[in-house]
């Protein structure tokens, strides 16, 4: 086996939680410091956040613990964050983008709590489980070489603001392809994710602006450029309203950005007492302001925030994996044009 397969091993282990992974960094680590900070930076938002959690959930993880005979288990992050780490392993085994692994990275999540601090995943919220179940109709029909009707299956779920982390990691991957090649990798996963109908608009929207924040280009360029619909209707074209203008009055201060964002988190009521405490559509300002900020402002962060970060070895592992892999796709794209 080459050594670029075995050295991936050993972050698809579903037995193993985050923090206890053994990160092996790829045979060429080049400097990709705004990727490692946005990472990092995204996973924080609900430690920063005001969370009270109920001490039922507190005595589930203790049992958990002592069941398992596992003493590090925690809460640390909500359900979305772990599944675009799940997005960012598949986009690492697979060289890119593949609907097939994404999926089963999905369903490792969910059964055997895969990326989970907490070692098993909580009950996924509805949607979640909607997005889960619309990508294995897609699946099913492509593997068959049908045309299904999804409506008579499931109702395609309307994206949550979430998913617009979820996705992220396409703009990590492609940050140096072309708009074109990002967009046809938006296109085809949104749809599979949430069904044919779905604008993609404000999925292109936010994963631009992380690739020019990844590529190092001047805030106000970047800004300039934006053209969000002004649709008050829409969920996430307000939240990326609330991010531009956030990321225009921080004083290019991520501080002070984060107690801006943080100033809209909102209250929403669970669909279930044993769903995950830490919803990331409570906190997804403040998670998108970080992910944007940490690539813009990667030499500013507080050093404290990387002390306190969980799995910070992993994160930072697999950081370079995807930069290592992303390298290698762009060169292969060369000689193949």
């Amino acid at each position: 086996m080459l050594f670029n397969d075995l050295s991936k091993d050993w972050m698809i282990d579903p037995t193993v939680v985050p923090a206890q992974m053994s990160p092996v960094d790829p045979p060429d680590v080049r400097n990709c410091d705004r990727l490692i900070a946005s990472i990092v930076c995204f996973t924080l938002g609900e430690k920063l956040s005001n969370h009270s959690i109920e001490t039922y959930i507190l005595d589930h993880i203790e049992l958990e613990r002592e069941c398992s005979h596992r003493t590090n288990l925690c809460l640390a992050w909500s359900d979305d964050v772990s599944l675009t780490l799940c997005f960012i392993v598949s986009l690492i085994q697979c060289g890119g983008y593949s609907q097939d692994d994404l999926n089963q990275q999905y369903i490792n999540w969910w059964m055997n709590g895969f990326m989970s601090p907490t070692g098993v995943c909580f009950t996924p919220s509805i949607h979640i489980k909607q997005t889960i179940e619309q990508m294995s109709i897609n699946l099913a029909a492509e593997c068959f070489a049908v045309i299904t009707d999804e409506n008579i299956y499931t109702t395609p779920p309307s994206p949550p603001v979430a998913a617009l982390l979820r996705i992220s990691p396409i703009a990590y991957f492609y940050s140096n392809h072309s708009p074109s090649v990002r967009i046809e990798v938006i296109t085809h996963c949104v749809r599979a994710m949430f069904g044919q109908e779905i604008s993609i608009e404000n999925f292109v929207i936010y994963i631009e602006l992380l690739v020019n924040a990844l590529n190092g280009h001047a805030k106000e360029k970047i800004l300039q450029s934006m053209q969000i619909p002004l649709d008050r209707s829409h969920s996430m074209s307000v939240v990326l309203i609330k991010l531009i203008d956030i990321l225009r009055m921080d004083n290019n201060d991520i501080q002070q950005g984060v107690q801006q964002a943080l100033a809209f988190n909102k209250s929403i009521e669970q669909e279930s007492k044993w769903l995950n405490p830490y919803d990331s559509n409570q906190t997804i300002l403040a998670t998108l302001y970080l992910q944007v900020s940490g690539a813009l402002y990667y030499q500013i962060v507080p050093s404290e925030w990387f002390a306190c970060t969980y799995a910070k070895e992993t994160l930072m592992a697999l950081a370079k994996w995807l930069n290592y892999e992303q390298k290698l796709n762009e060169f292969e794209e060369k000689i193949l044009f």
